[in-house]
């Protein structure tokens, strides 16, 4: 199938917004990462088997991490549409 200049514009914004959010979570991440001196996928791994608190940050940084994964996961398919 081929895709229109209208089509392939407009799947080309939502790849710019998809990098654009994606570097705003592995930011986010990364402040995390630096305050707590503790890696995301270590700190997944504890949250998710609850050996980690309650406090909104933990929150915050779990829900960050899940959001990266699905914009990376929709940026992967935009970037596969747009090629």
């Amino acid at each position: 199938m081929q895709l229109t200049d209208e089509l392939k514009s407009s799947l080309k914004r939502e790849y710019t917004l998809c990098s654009n959010a994606v570097v705003f979570y592995k930011k986010a991440l990364n402040k995390f990462e630096q305050k707590y001196h503790l890696s995301t996928n270590t700190f997944l791994k504890r949250f998710e088997a609850g050996q980690i608190g309650d406090d909104a940050d933990y929150f915050d940084w779990y829900a960050f991490a899940k959001l990266l994964a699905q914009w990376q996961k929709t940026q992967s398919a935009l970037r596969s549409a747009v090629r």
